[in-house]
């Protein structure tokens, strides 16, 4: 009897132990199930779209392949764009070989003849200055014009007695080629007599126009004393020459002048603000067509492929999307009993069923400031509390190893 008294004791202070310990694990576990919030992994989805309208030449991606920020995914058609590029290139060229030319300044070749240019306007200035004094003499004395028609009469009687001899020197020539069996037939020898034939025949050309030349002389000397009323107008139109000499003469001088000075500041500028130009088209032209190729904007993911090939791509009209795989987002929901724990920059561990064995860390970015009810998608482990309070983290994803819709279980501490 008194054996089992000593027993009971014994016996109630285990079921008290073990008692203890199934309230001591049970709360250990409903705290570390109350600790346990539930998400999905979420990405930023970036809209991939044109700036400017054009018919799409490649599609280099499909929809879930992996691509890396930069990498080409959608490229326009740009043949035209080419061409044009080219053209402004061509004048951006040409802009730049003119202001080296004015900077440079003007050559030794472009002095020379430009030198030679005014000494022959102002030996025509000398020229139209002494046939408008001749003109006026010949107006003011009539003598004058008397003793140069008698001159010109002498002239023209001896340019005529020259040909009648040059005409008579072809024939004598004509007539030895003759005698010599003529052209085709003369010998080797002979060919002396056709040279001398030939130059009897352009001596003969030669005092012909002498002739001509002189008649004409003489003719409008006659002319100015059958009409004396017109020497006049002859004079006036003499002084108008001269004076349009004496205006070439000096445009000759500026111009050789100019290029001995070399280019102004003015020319310069000007020649540099050309090149700007042409330059800045230029660069318009290349901007419009790094805008033909669409490229990834981050590391990421391609969750859309809305474009097809060959379609006209309008602007600001969405043709993939990238969802951002660097960095992801988890949002969990967390009893209003513990929100007051956490605080934005606080970090937390993540798990996911894909690797059980890896841990992530999760940093908050965000805390809602009204609560609501738990969302139906979200397996919350804690069924005793409704009302909970939206808490986004932000994950670092180098590996890309976290993909947008894995389920993930964050530890509060």
């Amino acid at each position: 009897m008194e054996h089992r008294k000593r027993i009971i004791p014994v016996v109630i202070l285990l079921v008290v132990a073990l008692g203890a310990y199934y309230l001591y694990s049970t709360y250990i576990a409903q705290r570390a199930d109350t600790n346990t919030v539930s998400g999905f992994i979420e990405g930023e989805e970036i809209g991939v779209a044109a700036e400017v309208a054009g018919r799409i030449e490649a599609i280099t991606v499909d929809e879930g392949a992996l691509v890396t920020a930069g990498q080409e995914l959608v490229r326009l058609d740009r043949a035209m764009l080419n061409a044009q590029i080219a053209q402004a290139q061509a004048a951006l060229d040409t802009a730049k070989a003119q202001l080296a030319q004015v900077q440079a300044g003007a050559r030794a070749e472009d002095i020379r003849q430009a030198e030679a240019a005014l000494a022959q306007a102002v030996a025509a200035r000398d020229g139209a200055k002494q046939s408008w004094v001749n003109t006026q003499a010949v107006r003011d004395n009539p003598q004058e014009l008397d003793a140069r028609i008698a001159t010109a009469e002498a002239q023209f009687k001896a340019a005529k007695y020259q040909l009648e001899a040059a005409q008579a020197n072809a024939i004598s020539a004509r007539t030895r080629v003759d005698a010599a069996g003529g052209v085709d037939q003369v010998r080797v020898d002979g060919k002396v007599l056709v040279n001398q034939w030939w130059a009897a025949e352009a001596a003969v050309q030669a005092a012909q126009a002498t002739v001509e030349g002189a008649q004409r002389g003489l003719q409008i000397l006659q002319d100015m004393r059958a009409r004396p009323l017109t020497l006049n107008t002859q004079v006036d139109a003499g002084k108008a020459q001269y004076d349009a000499a004496v205006s070439a003469v000096n445009i000759a001088q500026a111009r050789l002048d100019a290029l001995k000075a070399g280019a102004t500041k003015e020319q310069i500028a000007v020649a540099q603000a050309a090149v700007k130009q042409a330059d800045a088209a230029l660069g318009i032209l290349q901007v419009q067509a790094s805008k033909m190729t669409l490229k990834s904007p981050v590391n990421g993911i391609v969750t859309r492929r809305i474009a097809h090939l060959g379609e006209i791509a309008a602007p600001n009209a969405t043709l993939l999307s990238v969802t951002n795989l660097d960095t992801v987002k988890l949002t969990i929901y967390v009893p209003e009993t513990q929100i007051g724990e956490i605080k934005i920059g606080n970090e937390f561990p993540v798990k996911v069923d894909s690797f059980p064995t890896k841990t992530f860390t999760g940093k908050v970015i965000f805390i809602a400031t009204q609560a609501e009810f738990t969302p139906r998608n979200v397996q919350t482990k804690n069924e005793r509390v409704n009302t909970v309070f939206a808490v986004r983290l932000q994950l670092a994803n180098p590996n890309q190893e976290l993909k947008p819709g894995m389920p993930a279980d964050a530890a509060l501490k």
